[in-house]
């Protein structure tokens, strides 16, 4: 029935294991596909925040062009119009410090005309070299060199919006009513100091998180020799890491760009289509052109796949990990139960060899005392052979009942003991004393051997005797009859070994740690059918090592066993 119990339990405990190995795999499996769509659903959401990104700072430099885009009539003053925009930049943008400068540029047949300027904080142009940055946009402008550029484009270097100086036509002037010439351009320089240091980290931090600890580092350099823009972090990323890549600036007019484009300078000037006229032509929408800037954005960890992957790692570990401990978890309670199978078989083999002990005893006190008490024996030598018989199985009555005593004090945790000095060679003396009956009906010859000068030791007497005793009791069990036990005590780095030798059977090395514990019984005792309770052996370590000792037991050169004590010595303690 044991038997079957216990192939029941590691039946179910290796299936147990394979259904959690099936499960570790499916997990493993799960965990992938939730990595995989994770990162998918990352990368979605970073490249929407980088367009947004993107589409956040073009509404912005959009808003310079469109505040002083201004068309007026042939004889209105474009100075006075652009002051009027700066005015209404001023006042009504949030951000009033994007705007550095402005620089009017107008149509001459001379090659060297000069550029009005006006700063943010001036009220009037100033004449003023025209830097060498804008010679290509003033050959266009007066048609000296094909090719173009579009007024609604940025410029960099310098940091600048091209705004068209429209002019409307009526039917008096020369250009047709209600149709527009282009008779200037507009440069808006644009404060990159100040984009620096407010617009691109307010834009950074509302798009993609905290700036300081938080998951992205935002970068942004040039398009034409990648030189640094913007970095949130000291280390900016290169082109290489970023984990996302996306075109800024492409035009102002960005999601707010009319469909009607800017020709190509017709005779006479160049002209821009309006409503009508013949200054009009109708052009398709062009395709996206590359901005003059590039954002780059990588995830702190290393690159957006790092973390996805670590996040599956640990995903991944976690999930192992609560399989694991279910797993052991299955294996303690079947160890357990094993145990406590075990220990419920030892206790009731215990229950039954001292029931045996006992009721051995008793019927020999019983036997003898009816046969006093009925007046069987009546003479004083047969009597006083009946008291001895009465007093000896007394004292094992004793001994076994002490010793189940000390057991049940021992696990409850209530057995203490004391220190008081303690000499070796009178404990051994009365420990041999006690068990002297015993050791004299087994035929044994007993041999003692103490070290001189011996420190003392430093216990309880009382219960190192009963260690002693537990000793010298089991070897008179097994010894053979005629032979001898062998005590002795002597120094042993820094300790007090006393040993116990017998020349029985010996102990089979799978047992030789297993005899200490309690209610184990050897298979040579239950073959032999060697009366004992199992608790000698396991008192012994529980009181050598509560004096903060040892016990072992060892083969003995020639056979037999022997059983060691290492108790520390009273000047080692002190």
């Amino acid at each position: 029935m044991r038997l079957l119990g216990d192939r029941t339990a590691w039946l179910l405990l290796l299936a147990l294991a394979l259904l959690l190995t099936v499960l570790a795999v499916l997990q493993y499996r799960w965990v992938g596909e939730i990595g995989r769509a994770e990162g998918e659903r990352l990368q979605a959401n970073l490249d929407g925040s980088a367009r947004r990104f993107g589409a956040a700072l073009e509404r912005e430099v959009g808003r310079v062009f469109f505040t002083f885009l201004n068309p007026g009539r042939a004889d209105a003053d474009s100075e006075a119009q652009l002051l009027e925009g700066l005015a209404a930049w001023r006042s009504q943008s949030e951000h009033p410090r994007l705007v550095s400068r402005i620089m009017l540029l107008s149509p001459s047949a001379s090659a060297t005309a000069s550029v009005l300027s006006c700063a943010l904080d001036e009220q009037s142009f100033t004449p003023v070299p025209l830097p060498a940055a804008l010679e290509p946009v003033r050959r266009w402008l007066d048609r000296r060199e094909p090719g173009g550029f579009r007024p609604d484009t940025l410029l960099d270097p310098p940091l600048a919006v091209l705004i068209p100086i429209l002019e409307i036509g009526r039917e008096s002037e020369p250009i047709a009513r209600g149709a527009f010439r282009l008779r200037g351009l507009a440069v808006v320089e644009l404060d990159l100091a100040y984009l620096r240091e407010q617009l691109l980290p307010q834009l950074a931090e509302t798009h993609f998180g905290p700036l300081e600890g938080g998951d992205f580092a935002v970068t942004i350099r040039r398009r034409s020799d990648r030189s640094l823009i913007y970095a949130s972090e000291p280390d900016p990323a290169g082109v290489g890491q970023a984990d996302v890549q996306a075109d800024l600036l492409g035009s102002p007019l960005a999601g707010g760009r009319p469909e009607r484009r800017f020709g190509r300078p017709g005779p006479g000037g160049p002209r821009l289509g309006g409503p009508r006229g013949e200054g009009w032509r109708e052009r398709p929408e062009p395709p996206p052109e590359p901005g003059p800037w590039v954002l780059l954005v990588r995830h702190r960890g290393g690159s957006l796949a790092d973390s996805v992957a670590a996040l599956r790692r640990r995903n991944l570990a976690v999930g192992l990990g609560v399989l694991a401990l279910l797993g052991g978890a299955a294996v303690l309670l079947t160890v357990g139960g094993q145990r406590a199978r075990q220990l419920a078989h030892q206790q009731l083999e215990f229950v039954a060899g001292v029931s045996h002990e006992l009721n051995t005893p008793l019927a020999a006190i019983r036997s003898a005392a009816q046969n006093l008490a009925d007046g069987v024996v009546s003479e004083p030598e047969p009597v006083r052979r009946y008291g001895k018989l009465m007093e000896r199985e007394s004292d094992r009555l004793v001994a076994l009942v002490s010793q189940v005593l000390d057991f049940a004090g021992i696990q409850s945790g209530n057995r203490s003991y004391s220190r008081e000095p303690v000499a070796v060679r009178p404990l051994l003396e009365a420990a041999l004393r006690d068990c002297g009956l015993v050791l004299a009906e087994s035929g044994l010859r007993v041999e003692v051997e103490v070290a001189p000068e011996l420190p003392e030791l430093r216990g309880d007497a009382a219960a190192l005797e009963r260690a002693i005793e537990n000793l010298l009791q089991n070897a008179a069990k097994f010894a053979a009859a005629g032979g001898e036990v062998v005590v002795r005590a002597r120094r042993a780095a820094g300790a007090i070994e006393i040993t116990c030798e017998d020349r029985g059977p010996g102990i089979p090395a799978p047992e030789r740690e297993r005899v200490f514990e309690p209610f184990f019984r050897g298979r040579s005792a239950q073959e032999r059918q060697v009366p004992g309770s199992g608790l000698g052996l396991s008192l012994v370590r529980h009181i050598v090592e509560g004096h903060g000792g040892r016990v072992r037991a060892r083969p003995r050169e020639g056979g037999g066993s022997v059983f060691a004590i290492e108790l520390p010595a009273a000047e080692v303690r002190a």
